[in-house]
């Protein structure tokens, strides 16, 4: 008989027998055995190699971002970079100095009002994170005659058909611009840059999970995966050019590796691949996007609470928790932040005294029970736990995938892996799951060379690092013309 996934989960003390019935039926329902993951796992690395061959065949769109080859943490130079993050925008000047990998940064932060979320008209944005560009400017100070190098680096799907050209395939994180799908970013971007009169040239576009391998590798050349855990999921890994069938540019070499955008949030959307339960069904019928990013669902940002928001609600129908009560914030779609499981994991307490602010004081619930309360600590450690073994499996899959079919040799530092994003960052239980399911999933030999590294607050240096690296390939493509 197969194991279930540990789960740090203390015994029921205060709850009833109903409840603790309940409490079984929820662990059947999201504790994941090995041979589950491990499905999981052979799964993923079949939708990898489907995607690397074209387009149509898998959930995954494993994207060719033209980035090719590594930093070594001895480049020097000043390169500009723009991060347009949910609804943060992020301007940097970043000074690489070499000498294994020392930098300056020179940054600022722009909030992007709510009322330009949405629209009839995606230029309208863009004007506005011109206009933040031009700030920008003016704060680090400009060279006469001299046009600046900038990479961009956006939170939304992009296909890429070169380094400096992509289409926007999918905006996301909460915007709704009807003509902003199908848009080359890069080329709008300039079109409205000249407009301003800015001395600007992007050079190169990114995704934040390119990013985060790139700003990680500057400092430790043995990077080879980058992944974003935030609002959204995304990872990107380097594959061997040969390997990605797909590609038919000519004008990209084929003996190098290139960093692919997984786009991993898309992974078990069409193929029934991953251990959905009723719930996570249910929640993402009601998302905006009900056919995709169902690995997201189960694992980021906002869903991960309304999972567990969701799971209250059915409880307090059966009389299980709240005498069946409920209020009108719990009756209401994402009342229950996701930062609330970390406090009510994290709560230690005799009568769990943060849980009963979290239900009482922020849900607007009457007087709780602390059985109530160490259910609702377990429901969240379910969500939470679940969520940070699918993260890790998937990583597992890949590091397998990178081992047995790219040809890259694991260096004599091993491998490293670089994560960001406020999920993984704020949630304390979320790295320590993550690593030990990677362990669990991959054989001893290899588990050892690996590190695990979070990149925090500075993702944006590895945009400024893609247009280092664009640099670097352009010179590289005119001496061999």
């Amino acid at each position: 008989m197969s194991q279930r996934q540990s789960v740090p989960l203390t015994e029921l003390r205060h709850g009833n027998q109903q409840q603790m019935e309940a409490v079984k039926e929820l662990e059947q329902l999201f504790c994941l055995d090995k041979p589950t993951l491990l499905k999981v796992v052979d799964a993923f690395r079949n939708e990898l190699i489907a995607g690397l061959a074209d387009d149509r065949s898998s959930d995954l769109n494993m994207i060719p971002t033209y980035v090719t080859g590594y930093p070594t943490g001895d480049e020097k130079g000043t390169y500009l970079a723009l991060e347009i993050a949910g609804m943060d925008i992020y301007a940097c000047q970043v000074k690489l100095k070499g000498d294994n990998g020392k930098l300056a940064i020179n940054q600022y932060q722009y909030k992007i009002p709510q009322d330009l979320a949405s629209g009839d008209d995606f230029a309208v944005l863009i004007d506005y994170v011109v206009e933040c560009i031009s700030d920008f400017l003016m704060r680090v100070g400009t060279q006469e005659l001299f046009i600046y190098p900038m990479a961009v680096s956006f939170g939304f799907a992009i296909k890429q058909t070169r380094l400096d050209t992509g289409r926007i395939l999918s905006l996301g994180y909460g915007f709704s611009y009807p003509n902003g799908v199908g848009v080359d970013i890069v080329e709008l971007m300039h079109e409205r840059i000249r407009l301003k009169g800015l001395p600007i040239k992007i050079v190169a576009t990114a995704n934040d999970s390119v990013c985060t391998l790139l700003a990680h590798a500057y400092q430790h050349p043995s990077t080879r995966l980058g992944i974003v855990h935030s609002l959204g999921t995304n990872c990107a890994y380097y594959e061997p050019v040969k390997n990605v069938t797909k590609l038919k540019d000519t004008s990209v070499t084929r003996d190098v590796d290139m960093i692919m955008n997984t786009e991993w949030c898309n992974f078990g959307s069409s193929r029934r691949t991953l251990p959905c339960t009723w719930f996570d069904r249910k929640l993402a019928r009601e998302s905006i996007n009900p056919q995709f990013h169902v690995f997201e669902k189960m694992t980021t940002g906002i869903f991960l609470g309304e999972l567990v928001r969701n799971i209250l609600i059915y409880l307090v129908d059966r009389d299980i928790l709240f005498c069946g009560e409920s209020s009108e914030t719990l009756n209401t779609a994402h009342s229950f932040d996701t930062s609330y499981m970390y406090v009510c994991e994290a709560d230690d307490s005799d009568t769990l005294e943060d849980t009963r602010i979290v239900l009482e004081d922020m849900l607007d619930l009457s007087k709780t029970t602390i059985g109530d309360r160490e259910v609702v600590k377990k429901v969240c450690e379910l969500i939470g736990t679940r969520a940070a073994v699918l993260v890790g499996t998937s990583i597992a899959a890949i590091v397998q995938h990178m081992m047995a079919s790219t040809g890259i040799g694991m260096t004599d530092e091993g491998y490293a892996i670089s994560i960001s994003g406020s999920i993984y960052e704020d949630y304390p239980s979320f790295h320590p799951r993550v690593c030990k399911t990677i362990k669990d999933l991959i054989p001893d030999h290899i588990a050892v060379k690996l590190s695990v590294g979070v990149v925090k607050h500075s993702r944006i240096v590895g945009a400024a690092i893609v247009a280092m690296m664009a640099e670097k390939i352009a010179a590289t493509t005119a001496t061999q013309s």
